[in-house]
């Protein structure tokens, strides 16, 4: 794997992570109990050093984004992380950076990364009119990428559909309904596999 990454990035050791056992999928009780653990546990490593290192989980903070009953989608097409390249996310959101910490310890550092991320991949024209953490998304099923990465995932509800991709690398596939996502699966994320099961 080529190197070129070597900002720091949150993470957290797998032992401390899987303390009361490991999940395979989504992880959606005890969600304050993780939280509070990553805020306690975590560490800023050096993202290349992190990527094919199992003993660490690097940390994605990330949103679905809801209108009425549909979810917006959007295709990955050339981005660093080339081994998810031509599926299709979900969520919008990405790794947690020393500077989403703020100047206090008061910050959630989660929900600050994902806003964020959030703003830096998406112009966003509608408001916020409900939010909601849905848990935590972890897989292992043969696919390097995933061994190396935990997801904190929320879901934002919007009172209009006025969003568009702005970030490079990335582009629109819009707002679509959970038959589209469900009959389109292959050609989604496998974390955003696991996420449809637990939309509402």
């Amino acid at each position: 794997m080529e190197k070129n990454h070597t900002e720091k990035i949150a993470c957290i050791k797998e032992e401390t992570l899987f303390e009361r056992g490991k999940w395979n999928g989504m992880q959606v009780d005890d969600l304050q109990y993780y939280k509070d653990l990553v805020a306690k546990s975590l560490e800023f490593r050096v993202r290349d050093d992190l990527e094919e290192d199992t003993k660490y989980k690097q940390l994605i903070a990330q949103v679905v984004l809801k209108h009425k009953d549909r979810y917006f989608l959007h295709k990955q097409v050339n981005r660093s992380e080339a081994r998810l390249n031509s599926l299709c996310p979900l969520p919008l959101g990405g790794h947690i950076e020393m500077f989403d910490m703020g100047n206090d310890n008061s910050t959630d550092i989660i929900e600050t990364a994902m806003l964020r991320e959030m703003h830096e991949e998406a112009e966003v024209n509608a408001n916020v009119i409900d939010r909601k953490f849905l848990g935590l998304v972890y897989i292992e099923d043969g696919n390097p990428v995933n061994y190396v990465h935990v997801g904190f995932v929320y879901m934002f509800e919007l009172d209009g559909d006025d969003v568009s991709i702005r970030e490079e690398g990335l582009e629109n596939i819009g707002f679509v309904d959970i038959n589209y996502l469900r009959e389109n699966v292959e050609n989604l994320t496998w974390w955003s596999r696991e996420i449809i099961d637990y939309l509402e």
